[in-house]
Order: C-alpha cells, then sequence, then structure tokens
C-alpha cells in the first residue's frame, strides 16, 4: 500500500523511468504511455481505496444503436464549413434553457467568435441532446463509427503484440502499487490493442476533418487525460495547429490527469496540449502540467452570477454525489432525511451525469424514501439552496458564489484533495446536521476560488493565435 501525503506523488515516480517510455506502437513510433497513463493511475487510487466508479459499458438493443448511428451521420461535420475555433466537448455538458439546450462549458466562448468558432461534440450515453441554442453544433460520433468500420477487418500485427507484453511487464515491475486483481492489466492489454490496430485510421480521419476545417486553435476537454484525447492532439500538432484544454471541473493535487512528475521527459509533450485555461491561480496551484496556463476564469458561473437576480434562500439542504462512495450517500441522504422529517427543511440530492444508471440500484432507496432527485440546471436549484453538502466537488466552490453555506465531510477523498479548513467540515454527516440546526457554521470568501474578466482574457488568447496565423 501506498503511504504518505498523496499516494498520487509516490505512482508519479513510474513516470521517472526511462523505459516505460522506449515501448512504442509500430504506427509511427508512437509511444504507448499517453494512451493508458491516466487509465493506471486512477484505477490504482480507486483500487487501494475501495472507490468506485461510475462509468460502466453501456448496453443497448439493435434499434437504438441504428438510431444513434442515423443521428451521427445525420448530425456529422459538413463538408464545405470552415472555422478558426473548434472546441471538442462532450453533449453531457448541455443543460436546459427554458426548452432549449446550452453547453455550460464551450457556449460563452463560441458565443464571443460566433462567426469562426464551431463545437463538435460526443455523445452523452448515444444521446444528442436538441434543440441547441448556439446553430453551429456537430458530431465527431460519426468519424468513430467510420474508423472502426475501416479498422474491422485489421489485426495487430505481431511487433504490437509483444511490445504491449513487454510494457506490461515493465510496468508490473515499476509501479508502486500492486492491484488486488489482475482485472486492470487485462483492461490496459486490451485497449492497447485496440489502439494499436485503431491508431492509423483515427490519426488519418482527424487529420481529413481538420484540414477540412482549418482551425488556427482548437480546444479539448479532457485533453490532459490522454487515452482517446491522443490521436487528436497528434493530428493537430502534425498540421501545426495550436491546441488548448478549458478546464471543464474538480482538479487537486491528488488528480491524476492534472499532475505530472516533474522528470516527465520533453518528448511527452507532443502528446499534451500546448496551453491550459484554468478557473483561476487557486487551480492553477492544485496542478502541476507541463504547459502554458491561462487563469481566465469560469464563463458560465461568471454569466450567472453576474445577472444580479435575487432568490429567496429556503431552508434546503443540496447533497452533492462524489460519484466513487455511492453505497455511503445513499446512507447519508437517507439518514440526513430522517434526522429533518420534521424541523421544516428540504432535502435534494444531486448525482453526477455519469451516475444515471445508479438511480435503480444503488441509489433507489433514495427515490423509494421520498427524497427528491435534483435534475434542474445546477446554478438554479444553488440560487435557493441554503445548505450545501459534499466532500470532493467543484460545486463546493460554485455554491459560494451563490451566498449557500457549505459543508465539507472530512472523508479520506476530501483530505486528499482539498484543504479542509476552507469550508466548514466535519467528521460525520450526523456532526453536520448538528451544526445546521444550531446555527454553527461561517461563510466563505469566494472571490479567491474564481479568476474575472473571462471575456478579456479569452479574446486575449484567441487574438495572439489568430494573428500569428
Amino acid at each position: 500500500m501506498v503511504r504518505g501525503l498523496r499516494t498520487l506523488d509516490k505512482l508519479l515516480e513510474i513516470e521517472e523511468k526511462e523505459e516505460i517510455y522506449q515501448y512504442t506502437f509500430s504506427y509511427k513510433k508512437i509511444l504507448m504511455y499517453p494512451f493508458i497513463r491516466s487509465l493506471l493511475l486512477q484505477s490504482a487510487i480507486e483500487d487501494m481505496n475501495k472507490l468506485s466508479s461510475p462509468y460502466i459499458l453501456l448496453k443497448t438493443g439493435i434499434i437504438n444503436k441504428i438510431i444513434f448511428k442515423l443521428k451521427s451521420f445525420l448530425f456529422r461535420y459538413p463538408n464545405k464549413m470552415q472555422a478558426d475555433i473548434v472546441f471538442f466537448g462532450s453533449d453531457i455538458s448541455n443543460i436546459l434553457h427554458g426548452n432549449i439546450y446550452f453547453n455550460r462549458l464551450t457556449e460563452c466562448f463560441a458565443n464571443e467568435y460566433p462567426l469562426k468558432t464551431v463545437l463538435i461534440e460526443q455523445n452523452d450515453r448515444m444521446n444528442y441532446k436538441r434543440p441547441r441554442t448556439y446553430p453551429k453544433v456537430f458530431t465527431k460520433d460519426f468519424l468513430d463509427i467510420i474508423v472502426r468500420i475501416k479498422s474491422a477487418k485489421t489485426k495487430a500485427n505481431s511487433e504490437d503484440l509483444k511490445n504491449i507484453d513487454d510494457f506490461l511487464k515493465c510496468l508490473k515491475q515499476r509501479f508502486n502499487y500492486e492491484f488486488i486483481t489482475n482485472d486492470i492489466w487485462y483492461t490496459i492489454k486490451s485497449q492497447l490493442i485496440i489502439y494499436s490496430i485503431e491508431l492509423p485510421f483515427l490519426l488519418d480521419e482527424y487529420i481529413k476533418i481538420l484540414k477540412k476545417i482549418s482551425p488556427k486553435i482548437i480546444f479539448l476537454e479532457d485533453a490532459c487525460y490522454g487515452g482517446d484525447k491522443v490521436p487528436l492532439i497528434m493530428a493537430a500538432k502534425e498540421l501545426n495547429i495550436a491546441i488548448g484544454e478549458y478546464q471543464h471541473g474538480f482538479i487537486s493535487l491528488a488528480h491524476p490527469a492534472y499532475n505530472y512528475s516533474e522528470k516527465l521527459p520533453s518528448c511527452y509533450k507532443y502528446y499534451m496540449p500546448d496551453i491550459y485555461m484554468s478557473y483561476g491561480e487557486y487551480w492553477t496551484k492544485n496542478s502541476r502540467i507541463p504547459l502554458k496556463i491561462f487563469e481566465i476564469g469560469n464563463p458560465y458561473l461568471s454569466e450567472t452570477t453576474s445577472q444580479k437576480e435575487q432568490t429567496m434562500k429556503k431552508e434546503q439542504i443540496l447533497y452533492i454525489s462524489s460519484t466513487v462512495e455511492p453505497e455511503r450517500y445513499a446512507n447519508e441522504i437517507i439518514w440526513l432525511n430522517e434526522k429533518f422529517a420534521d424541523k421544516g427543511y428540504s432535502i435534494l440530492f444531486r448525482i453526477h451525469p455519469s451516475e444515471v444508471h445508479r438511480l435503480k440500484t444503488v441509489y433507489k432507496p433514495i427515490i423509494d424514501a421520498g427524497i427528491k432527485i435534483d435534475t434542474q440546471p445546477l446554478y438554479e436549484t444553488l440560487k435557493s439552496t441554503k445548505y450545501l453538502i459534499s466532500d470532493c466537488s467543484t460545486v463546493l466552490f460554485e455554491a459560494l458564489m451563490f451566498n449557500c453555506i457549505v459543508f465539507v465531510i472530512e472523508t479520506p477523498l476530501g483530505k486528499e484533495n482539498l484543504d479542509i479548513k476552507q469550508f466548514n467540515s466535519a467528521f460525520s454527516i450526523e456532526e453536520i446536521a448538528n451544526n445546521i440546526i444550531l446555527g454553527n457554521y461561517k461563510k466563505n470568501d469566494p472571490s479567491f476560488f474564481w479568476s474575472d474578466n473571462w471575456k478579456l482574457k479569452y479574446r486575449q488568447i484567441i487574438n495572439k493565435y489568430l494573428e500569428d496565423n
């Protein structure tokens, strides 16, 4: 077991081993490690802490698959549309504004340069949220389908298979954690074999679409995660297109995607974006990435809180899931509901978008207890919420902008990722409940966490790249 202030720091020692960068795919001698880095590190953290991942393989029928493929064809990128700026994001970030969907992560940016910007999104559980407020939104899923079709009859070559086996042997010897089972190694091997087959086709298709669009800069959500983002990054670099990433949620010094070894070799940067747009200084200090970082703020949060509308706070407690301990969340929210049943408080539970499937399983007792699952746009809920409880989430920080009283449960996850003293903290849900009843809490200053003037800062970034090309 890895021990210390942050378990990630010990795990990152793998990146100091020169030999892991010797293993490449036969195609263009592309490094293997960037494709499995986040999976390896995150799996180790989840395994040692007995955490649960919310992401599951979606099972769908043949009819739904056909409908999905037809929609991906319908929403594919048109042949004759060029743009200077492209945001590659996800449909999961779309929220309802009235009867129309708005992407809370990318559309504020897009609206600054509407004539120069297009949005290309990946499906959310094989669905697309339509209609959209922004007119130029397309999907990349059709590209992925084309790659699967083209590579269907291709098999991994013997050189790649040997290199993959040797790479796994090296990782097992050098990695500072021994997994409870071998499942993760089977997963890593399977993914590497798939990449060895699909890489030539992926790069070819990405280069084709980027040549068609001719952007000056692209922004890619989750770019620092590597994995399936690597082929697009490589395609852009081959065409000398700048690559940025925008912060999409919570990061900390214990987040594997945004913390790299100080001894990471320079060759690795070829598989990473060029710049990163963070929410502010706090978040920059809570990451260790070898990129140029621009602290621009959170556009959607800034625009929402600048509207100055007055909403009456209710005696409402909002419990936020952090995704990794669903059984504990279920037990605590049910206990909380019983505790405040006769005290005039309303209790809400909010899940992460990736947890929808849990409403039929581990979270079903919450619904059976009559507790409301909050599904409206988050910021609308925060406007009327007085108390918020979680252990590790961006919402802890966002809620401060809406004058919520924020409580953090001191779990191992929270201590690894947060400076607990920044919030009202307690060791148990029972202690938090008593503090709410007794009025034993403080309000925190949100200005420390969020940079302002995002529009000006974003325009300065874009103007630089547009002028340089």
